[in-house]
């Protein structure tokens, strides 16, 4: 077998570099060196070549015939070379998806449908870790978090999953006697403040305005700080709730709620996919990506058909 021949890597780089900027210094900023040796790698390279590059001007550098085809042949073999290395971090040493989920989402939407996930994709492992905080990207490891928000996310890819809907839901054993709003004052109200610090949040007082029901207390029933506390309570039939519709699909699906109404309203929020921009071609988190895309559009449909 024929010995690889030994090419002036250092020198092709700084060439690629001056090549682009058309500037030494610029490319020694670039690959932090100094000027001088990027002049000294371009000079090596041509004398390996046997070949001049560049007509070296008072104010710059210009590419010759030679110059211009070697730098476009070079940019194509550097892509491919990049190309090479993301495919490489992307394989099996680097299959691990590390993402932070809202706790809600966790529980209520996305555990459920991993196993979906992974038959699909078993070359990527999903590791989750359940909390609210602010994720830092750059020191924390994960490669993605899903949140609910406005989409506002500076530095960051925010992909839309679904909005939400909050509207009545209870066990199907308190739905005999539902028949309109104002018969919610038989029932016990569960009320979830994982939202009390927006003002503009659906509560069930709003929800009782909307649905012109002027003989049910709001204020009355229990409190719960967390959204998944609440629709388990009304799972286990102690009250109603102004359930999380999009997040609640599996229960309803399941009939372990039903909705009595059919009055929602929307919530001023969405949940969101988000990760750097810098993460945005790695394989694993375009498949995530696209597979999370593909349940929330199955969930809609889904729900369009139920209300049809």
């Amino acid at each position: 077998m024929k010995n690889r021949t030994l090419y002036p890597l250092n020198a092709l780089r700084a060439f690629e570099a001056a090549a682009r900027h058309l500037s030494f210094a610029k490319a020694a900023d670039e690959l932090s060196v100094t000027p001088a040796a990027v002049s000294h790698q371009v000079r090596k390279l041509e004398d390996y070549l046997g070949l001049q590059l560049f007509r070296r001007l008072p104010r710059g550098l210009l590419l010759n015939d030679e110059g211009q085809t070697f730098a476009a042949d070079l940019a194509d073999v550097f892509v491919s070379l990049d190309k090479v290395i993301e495919r490489t971090m992307s394989g099996p040493a680097q299959t691990g998806l590390t993402i932070s989920v809202a706790p809600m989402f966790a529980i209520k939407w996305l555990v459920p449908r991993l196993q979906h996930f992974a038959d699909n994709h078993p070359d990527v492992d999903v590791r989750m870790s359940s909390s609210t905080e602010v994720v830092d990207f750059q020191r924390s490891g994960f490669d993605a978090a899903i949140r609910l928000g406005r989409g506002q996310y500076p530095g960051l890819v925010a992909e839309r999953l679904f909005d939400e809907t909050l509207t009545p839901m209870c066990s199907p054993r308190l739905l005999d006697g539902l028949d309109t709003p104002d018969d919610l004052r038989d029932r016990v109200l569960l009320h979830d403040d994982s939202m009390a610090f927006h003002p503009d949040a659906p509560t069930w007082e709003t929800w009782l305005d909307a649905a012109g029901a002027e003989q049910v207390d709001p204020s009355r029933g229990p409190r719960f700080s967390q959204p998944e506390h609440t629709l388990q309570a009304a799972i286990d039939g102690v009250g109603v709730v102004l359930g999380w519709r999009n997040l609640a699909s599996g229960d309803l699906a399941a009939g372990r709620l039903v909705e009595p109404f059919k009055l929602g309203l929307p919530l001023d929020f969405a949940f969101y996919l988000v990760y750097p921009e810098a993460y945005a071609d790695r394989r694993k988190i375009r498949k995530f990506s696209s597979w999370l895309l593909s349940q929330s559009a199955a969930d809609k449909q889904l729900q369009g058909q139920a209300q049809g």
